[in-house]
């Protein structure tokens, strides 16, 4: 895999005062920045605060590169194209897709088998009668037409395919596979269909919704699984790393970097893991905590 990802000469940063979230850790500035996008960097309207912006300025300007991982497919990455000075390599798709935002091109792709995607279909329907199922590939959102959509689809969008479950699946280009519920909550699903599914796929949840929705992707493909390859393509270890999230999705990535952050707004879950609490997306306590690192030997 070819990342086309580098960390200019000179960020190897100077040692600054904030801990790295861990008891005992060593106190530095990190070497990569990694941030979730919905309910960490952006704000609860949606948007790119004026201090996460500068803060990403400034962090390109002295030498940390600023890198993307969310859940958002990549038609819904528009948000942060063009953002000065965040690099245009992006996680998407909750780790199962690596895309150049710059070049508008796919750099990986890991899709779900349709035969094991169909098998956890039926395991899903007895472990949790009621659920809908949803097919996304980055371009196209496929659904069953028991799945709630939340918007109408009057048939004029290309992007929204409806069909049978056995017909979407064996198209064999999802990234991700939705379970929704209309009776549950997604915290109480998510156990169901982690159940269901085993360690056949990779189970988690980033929806605040009143309903139950999961996200389930190809087995062992997570945020963290996909930073992972582009550190090892950096030559960067774990503890150069730092990231910032919110929600059940980030766990494994804030669970292997050096440096794990989550915003005061996260799921109760992430809450009192013991990562460094920041101020939530509506303070911009993302941005606000890079100017922090970049202050101790910038004048930014």
């Amino acid at each position: 895999m070819t990342t086309e990802f580098e960390v200019r000469a000179g960020s190897g940063l100077a040692v600054g005062s904030e801990t790295s979230g861990r008891a005992g850790g060593p106190a530095s500035v990190p070497k990569l920045v990694v941030s979730d996008l919905d309910g960490t960097f952006l704000s609860p309207d949606g948007t790119v605060s004026p201090t996460n912006a500068a803060a990403v300025r400034a962090a390109e300007a002295a030498g940390l590169p600023v890198l993307f991982a969310t859940g958002r497919p990549v038609r819904w990455l528009d948000v942060i194209r063009g953002l000065p000075g965040a690099h245009p390599t992006v996680i998407a798709s909750n780790g199962a897709v690596l895309f150049d935002l710059g070049e508008g091109r796919m750099l990986d792709r890991i899709c779900i088998d349709p035969a094991v995607a169909l098998q956890a279909v039926a395991d899903i329907r007895r472990a949790a009668p009621g659920a809908a199922f949803s097919f996304e590939s980055g371009t196209t959102f496929g659904y069953e037409a028991a799945y709630r959509l939340r918007v109408v689809d009057d048939g004029s969008d290309p992007v929204l395919v409806r069909g049978e479950v056995e017909a979407l699946a064996a198209k064999g280009d999802a990234v991700k596979m939705l379970v929704q519920h209309l009776q549950m909550s997604s915290d109480d699903l998510l156990e169901r269909v982690r159940d269901a599914v085993a360690d056949t796929l990779t189970v988690t949840h980033s929806a605040g919704l009143a309903h139950g929705l999961v996200e389930v992707s190809a087995p062992g493909v997570s945020k963290a699984s996909m930073l992972q390859r582009i550190c090892a393509g950096l030559g960067l270890q774990a503890a150069d790393v730092a990231a910032f999230g919110d929600m059940p999705n980030d766990l494994d990535m804030l669970t292997w970097v050096g440096r794990p952050h989550v915003v005061a707004n996260a799921h109760p879950r992430l809450l009192g893991l013991g990562y460094t609490e920041v101020p939530g997306n509506g303070e911009s306590g993302v941005g606000h905590t890079i100017l922090g690192w970049l202050q101790q030997d910038w004048d930014v």
